[in-house]
């Protein structure tokens, strides 16, 4: 008997390797991404802009209704809340828009999809799962529309683990520098300065999308239920570091 998971932001590096190892555990997969480059990697796949999901009432039934279409009679017994945008800027005022779409994104479609789908999920077992980011905790200059949403994430995390009690499971992972394609790019002219960055973690390296995927299918196991409204750190323990240049 398949058990049923729900992935958003399906095309990225992590994403793509969440649905990869959920889907390596026996799960079906259902994937959401923006872009339909995830198509292939998961069993079925919705595209949808979240942005437009919190802020078109009609994009959400839809969204929702073709997620009970997908699932059937069967029940939903993971989310995976991972989509996120991210806004870096020094200047202030930034543009409202950048954070209202920031919020969105990362904070009110988590939201939605929780409580709009709660009702098909496995009650007393299923697990929610949000990405968050150390930046709900420690970030550096540029990062305001970012660092506060993830902020907002671990205590929407908190809190609807409070209300839903002993219906769902509500955790989030939050992880530091992963080393995905996107970051690679980012070093392609300056290799040196991804060797600096390891070589300031305390393991000499960054995370993988395969280790943030893995804590996400232990954290659904039935054998951590007791793992509950908890924000668990996957920085490698840079968060831990002081970095004082003196």
């Amino acid at each position: 008997m398949y058990h049923y998971a729900l992935v958003t932001g399906s095309a990225g590096a992590i994403g793509s390797a969440i649905v990869k190892a959920f889907r390596s555990n026996g799960y079906k997969v259902c994937g959401l991404d923006i872009t339909d480059e995830s198509k292939k990697s998961s069993d079925h796949f919705i595209k949808v802009d979240l942005y437009e999901m919190v802020n078109d009432k009609g994009v959400r039934e839809t969204l929702v209704h073709k997620v009970r279409s997908w699932l059937g009679n069967h029940k939903l017994n993971v989310l995976v809340n991972n989509a996120a945008y991210q806004y870096v800027s020094h200047d202030h005022p930034m543009p409202v828009e950048e954070l209202i779409r920031s919020y969105s994104i990362n904070v009110i479609a988590p939201y939605l999809l929780i409580t709009e789908l709660a009702e098909v999920m496995n009650k007393g077992s299923a697990s929610v799962i949000n990405i968050g980011s150390v930046h709900s905790r420690l970030t550096k200059p540029g990062f305001i529309g970012y660092s506060t949403t993830k902020a907002a994430l671990a205590a929407l995390t908190r809190g609807l683990a409070l209300d839903y009690q002993d219906l769902l499971r509500i955790n989030c992972i939050e992880p530091a520098s992963i080393e995905t394609p996107m970051l690679l790019d980012g070093f392609k002219s300056c290799p040196e300065k991804k060797a600096s960055l390891e070589d300031f973690h305390p393991q000499r390296r960054i995370g993988t999308p395969a280790e943030i995927a893995a804590m996400a299918v232990a954290l659904s196991s039935g054998e951590v239920r007791f793992l509950h409204g908890a924000c668990i750190d996957m920085s490698g323990d840079i968060s831990g570091r002081l970095h004082d240049p003196a």
